[in-house]
């Protein structure tokens, strides 16, 4: 018997995690093995999430709360915003799937740019929503004129995603150019078309002209900044993140979401986190002095990347090692290196590669230049 399910479904591609440490060890026999493959935090969890979390394990057959009121009003002193304002989620990628179940229906349309965060893509197509796709320029960055033609265009659009800075190629969009952006989508049906700005590596940004996406909230009202706790924090495995955006905005998701998407422990480690300013501080650190050795590496090697505002790197492996993103990392596999192959972004040619500890990035860099040579 044939199971009925509507063609968009029998036809989703689902999203690829990075390879496991565990099945590397198990597949190739390796003891040792370096994983800069998810733009995880090397350092670790915070450890003031971790010290909160241990303190409530006795509370644990209590249900969590489901207004998440004390993460909330956490979030609402560090962010500046009220507490109306935000909506809280099962990673950003759960408010990702909120956006596109409240405010489309099948047959209408999203919006993204070429090599962007494929999530967008895969939660609209799991509701029958269509994705149109703007073109990139060869620096990889999205051509908003072409985005904004899109929209123009196609009365079925309601929502457009972009990532600033954009994962996985790391290059962003100036304060001028979203300027000019917003301006611009003003003029489009009212403003209606909600935009939202996904913000998960907005701590790394050193670029002084890539802005704070809350600059905007006031000229567009339609605007929905996504943020996590997955990566500068350490907490990738709780699954945190949070949506900032108007009032009315926040009261429609939170009609779609379910109670209880956060686990009591994902809320007590976030509130933690928020306060570790120590260890948020020593990860953007270490980040910057392993950004400045991968780009100086690979300057050496002859190895072209491009300029990153997050915690990766994405390198043009065709170009340094005469190999696909793919063909590269399967060798660096081998030697227990896991990286991030992005064919699936529309970037065969590509390897992404996440910042990681001292130790590790010498590790990486070392089998890189080995197949180098060879």
């Amino acid at each position: 018997m044939t199971l009925q399910v509507p063609d968009y479904i029998r036809s989703l591609v689902p999203y690829v995690p990075g390879k496991p440490i565990e099945e590397t060890q198990r597949e190739y026999k390796i003891k040792k093995v370096v994983k800069l493959a998810s733009n995880e935090n090397p350092l670790g969890p915070s450890p003031k999430a971790v010290a909160a979390i241990r303190k409530y394990l006795s509370q644990l057959h209590r249900y969590p709360d489901a207004s998440g009121f004390g993460l909330k009003q956490a979030l609402s002193a560090s962010e500046g915003v009220f507490s109306q304002n935000l909506v809280l989620g099962n990673g950003s990628n759960e408010i990702i799937d909120l956006l596109i179940r409240t405010f489309c229906v099948a047959g209408e349309s999203i919006v993204i740019h070429r090599a962007a965060f494929v999530a967008y893509q895969i939660c609209a197509q799991i509701h029958g929503v269509s994705t149109l796709v703007a073109p990139i320029d060869d620096g990889l960055k999205c051509n908003l004129d072409a985005l904004i033609h899109l929209v123009k265009s196609t009365e079925s659009v309601k929502l457009v995603f972009l990532a600033n800075p954009n994962n996985p190629t790391g290059v962003y969009l100036s304060r001028s150019e979203l300027d000019r952006f917003f301006r611009e989508m003003m003029l489009i049906r009212g403003g209606s078309v909600l935009v939202v700005l996904d913000d998960a590596y907005g701590e790394y940004i050193t670029a002084p002209d890539c802005p704070n996406p809350k600059e905007f909230l006031k000229d567009y009202p339609h605007l929905v900044i996504l943020r996590t706790f997955s990566k500068v924090y350490g907490l990738a495995g709780l699954r945190v993140g949070y949506g900032i955006a108007s009032a009315e905005i926040v009261a429609l998701l939170e009609k779609v979401r379910q109670p209880f998407n956060l686990s009591s422990l994902a809320l007590i480690g976030a509130i933690a986190a928020l306060q570790d300013r120590e260890f948020v501080e020593e990860s953007l650190k270490m980040n910057q002095v392993g950004m400045k050795l991968w780009e100086a590496k690979l300057l050496a090697m002859g190895v072209p990347f491009w300029k990153s505002q997050g915690n990766f790197i994405l390198i043009d492996a065709q170009a340094g090692f005469g190999l696909s993103g793919v063909d590269l990392f399967q060798k660096c596999l081998t030697q227990g290196v896991i990286l991030r192959p992005v064919a699936n972004y529309g970037l065969a040619q590509a390897l992404r590669i996440s910042i990681g500890t001292p130790a590790e990035n010498q590790r990486a860099l070392k089998v890189l230049e080995k197949l180098l040579k060879r």
